[in-house]
């Protein structure tokens, strides 16, 4: 994809709202992004990877190796998936499956701690107002 048509898909991304148009050129130039393919694992159960993602395209799915198919939940285009084992050091929870073709935002822990502070500080407070959102809605229900 090329880098127009990747800065006008975070446009239309809520996590993206707070970047600059600069911060965004920098995530493009930077190779953040991947693709996967349908049924690729992007998140495998019992890892302890770090890295955090944003679904730029497409849809996944999300298991448990006890009963794989079974589908926990369905993410869309803006989903955040992968973000309590990067902040929380946890291994994986769950499996986050490619459904067709996919494009990712790809945040490598090892990256994230080079990004300069403000980057860091919207990464986070992106993150964390999902997270805020996420115990809400499972309060609310």
């Amino acid at each position: 994809m090329d880098r127009r048509t990747l800065l006008q898909k975070l446009d239309h991304i809520a996590f993206f709202k707070d970047f600059s148009n600069e911060e965004r050129a920098w995530f493009c130039d930077h190779k953040v992004f991947r693709s996967y393919e349908n049924g690729k694992k992007i998140i495998v159960e019992g890892a302890q990877d770090r890295t955090f993602y944003v679904l730029i395209d497409g849809v996944v799915v999300v298991t448990k190796n006890a009963n794989p198919d079974e589908v926990l939940a369905t993410l869309e285009v803006g989903a955040v998936f992968g973000e309590i084992a990067h902040f929380a050091r946890q291994q994986r929870a769950t499996n986050v499956l490619a459904q067709g073709k996919i494009l990712v935002f790809r945040l490598e822990h090892e990256l994230f701690k080079q990004l300069p502070p403000d980057v860091k500080l919207k990464i986070n407070h992106q993150a964390m107002a999902i997270l805020m959102h996420r115990l809400e809605s499972k309060k609310n229900n």
